[in-house]
This record gives structure tokens, sequence and C-alpha cells, in this order.
């Protein structure tokens, strides 16, 4: 179902681009759901288990897109986004928290740490590959005002 959503905003989206995306979550059995249907999309995929091999990842691969857990062993998206965002190799990358905390301050907290979007899990398919899109899409724009 995840592949059929993708199929589709891939094709009723000429924007919708594909992209090396670096996917953060501790939970092994979520990573390799994710990633085999990003990937299945034609998207490159590249799964990291814990905060410190999020940014060890992220300079070498230099990702389209970051999909980071809130929580993670090792360091904790808190403490993974200020890094991120004050090196000049990675600091424009967008990132997508993904949290399974439902406080009404969430929100608040994610865009706090530099975030660009931010999702409670459980999170539906569709949901996910809007968000991709959009911030995808807005990466784009950014870069094509810069030239």
């Amino acid at each position: 179902m995840f592949l059929r959503l993708l199929r589709r905003k891939k094709l009723a989206s000429k924007e919708f681009k594909l992209a090396k995306i670096l996917f953060a979550d501790d939970d092994i059995l979520l990573g390799d759901a994710v990633s085999h249907e990003l990937e299945s999309c034609g998207h490159q995929v590249t799964v990291a288990d814990n905060g410190f091999n999020v940014l060890s990842v992220a300079l070498r691969i230099r990702p389209d897109i970051i999909i980071l857990d809130n929580l993670m062993p090792g360091l904790t998206a808190r403490e993974v986004m200020p890094v991120l965002k004050r090196d000049n190799r990675t600091m424009t990358i967008p990132v997508l928290l993904l949290t399974s905390q439902t406080n009404k301050h969430d929100g608040t907290n994610a865009y706090g740490t530099g975030a660009e979007d931010y999702m409670t899990k459980p999170f539906s398919a569709e949901e996910l590959a809007d968000r991709v899109s959009m911030l995808l899409g807005s990466q784009q724009s950014m870069q094509q005002l810069q030239l």
C-alpha cells in the first residue's frame, strides 16, 4: 500500500524528486519497512540506528532529507540537531522529526530543535510520502533561489 501511494504521488506531481534519504530510527523493523518502500520508488535510503551514526552518515552521504527519530540510543534528536545545523555541510538539509510523544508541545519542541517538520508515530504511509515530497520541494525551491 505504501508503495502504491508513493508511486501515485510521483505520477501526480512532476516536482516529486527522487532523493538520497537518511532514515534514523532504532526500531529495526520500521527502518527496514520504510527503507524498502522508499527504495522501491527510486529513492536511495540509508538507515542509521543511533544518534552517533546519524552524524557520521549525514557527513558521508550528504542526504537530501533526514527523517530523524526523536528518541534514539547514543544521542537524541535534541542533541543531534544542533550539530547538524551548525555544520556548513549539513545545515541546509531538511529534517523531518519523528516522535512517539503526544503532548501538545511536540510541535514547538520539534521546531525549536531546528527541524523543518515533525510527525507523530504511528504515521500513515500517505502522510510520510506527502511530508517527504513537501520537504524535497521546499529544498529544491531554496536551491533555485540561491542560484
